[in-house]
């Protein structure tokens, strides 16, 4: 089994936070790839987790309810992800991944991996499978895909949209974090679906905003008074939110720049109406579920037994189940 994939159209850098690929490959036979996919999901999301499949990835699954080397469905793994790392994971529609990309949210993905180009794949044979989405290149139209399947700590591929899209899941077993992080002085924000974009609240004339959350480094005050503010994530005891050159910034940048205010400087919040999520399969059918199943229980007895995986030639290479 090869380590890596060919990065044909470069690797994923400058993400935040800076993932890196959570890897299956500790185990034999390899069993976590949704799991391994939903921790780096996490990881998008949530400051303080480890990079250790055996950590969160198998607390997922605990907390899913699934034992080990048994796969998973696809509510099994937003349960599981919820209930061990307090992260919200959502059902996502195909048509609506990319613009969950281009928002900075991380998305789990089914896929069929012989349907992936050739110079992504580390193994030959075919099976359901899963991976990480995280990043978009606008210009390009890629994603990044971080695959479970290749060694600890790599970095991820840009993949063209339109091959990634080929190798999806039709049925669904698609889920978008609701949480993300983005990098102030050098640190995170918290985002999550209670403040997440939706909160705004009344800041008075004269309140001082800061570059950072600890509020040392200050940068202006708020020019009118009783502006309304959108709240796009806190951290500590500041709310961070979105000032422009009309309400106080002093610098050269004229654009919107996310900055921090005393949470105790923010009042009158309001809360719109949350999102309704997409209309999706919100697992795989029953169904289809139970034919992939069936079908990776006949490879793996395949493999026990020296034999070919099914369907598959002999001179392909084995792997383990997820």
């Amino acid at each position: 089994m090869a380590a890596l994939p060919e990065y044909k159209f470069g690797k994923v850098e400058d993400t935040v936070p800076d993932l890196r690929v959570i890897s299956e490959r500790s185990e034999s036979p390899m069993v976590c790839c949704g799991y391994c996919s939903a921790h780096m999901a996490a990881s998008t999301a949530k400051a303080g987790l480890s990079t250790d499949m055996n950590k969160e990835a198998h607390a997922i699954r605990r907390a899913g309810g699934r034992a080990h080397n048994a796969g998973n469905t696809a509510t099994e793994l937003r349960e599981g992800t919820a209930k061990a790392l307090g992260v919200v994971l959502k059902s996502v529609a195909i048509i609506d991944i990319t613009q969950r990309l281009k928002d900075g949210f991380a998305v789990t993905a089914g896929i069929q991996y012989a349907r992936l180009p050739s110079w992504l794949k580390v193994q030959q044979n075919d099976f359901g499978h899963a991976v990480c989405l995280f990043g978009y290149d606008a210009p390009t139209n890629r994603v990044g895909m971080f695959d479970p399947l290749w060694q600890q700590g790599a970095r991820g591929a840009w993949v063209p949209w339109v091959s990634m899209r080929e190798a999806l899941w039709p049925n669904g077993n698609h889920s978008t974090t609701t949480v993300r992080m983005v990098a102030m002085a050098g640190d995170y924000v918290i985002y999550d679906d209670v403040v997440e974009t939706r909160k705004t609240g009344a800041i008075a004339k004269g309140t001082p905003f800061f570059n950072d959350w600890k509020m040392t480094d200050k940068r202006g005050a708020i020019a009118g008074d009783g502006n309304r503010f959108r709240i796009y994530g806190y951290r500590g005891d500041a709310y961070a939110v979105r000032v422009s050159t009309t309400q106080g910034w002093s610098g050269d940048d004229a654009k919107p720049t996310l900055v921090f205010v005393a949470k105790t400087k923010v009042t009158s919040i309001q809360t719109a109406p949350e999102p309704v999520p997409p209309t999706t399969d919100e697992d795989c059918d029953d169904e289809i579920t139970a034919v992939v199943m069936q079908r990776d229980a006949e490879w793996e007895e395949a493999l026990k037994h020296g034999e070919p995986w099914p369907s598959q030639p002999s001179s392909r290479r084995s792997r383990g189940t997820d």
